[in-house]
């Protein structure tokens, strides 16, 4: 199983970030300067690791910056 950016998008919906802001996110700007604020952030990994039954404790702003950013962190933990 793979993920693709609208599972990120849909799993921000699921943690209850603003349909407008949603509608507007690029898949290559960093999040943070898209409306997407320090408490969703963490979440939706939360939401991500109950729905794919993954461990996400790695994971930082540092390296997960972008909704590519997240796709690609998430898959690598997929395999």
């Amino acid at each position: 199983m793979k993920i693709v950016a609208t599972d990120v998008v849909g799993l921000f919906r699921e943690v209850g970030v603003e349909e407008g802001i949603l509608k507007a996110l690029k898949n290559d700007v960093p999040l943070l300067a898209q409306g997407i604020d320090s408490i969703d952030l963490p979440a939706m990994a939360a939401a991500a690791e109950t729905k794919y039954k993954i461990n996400l404790s790695g994971i930082s702003a540092i390296n997960v910056k972008t909704i590519n950013d997240f796709v690609q962190f998430v898959n690598d933990r997929l395999k």
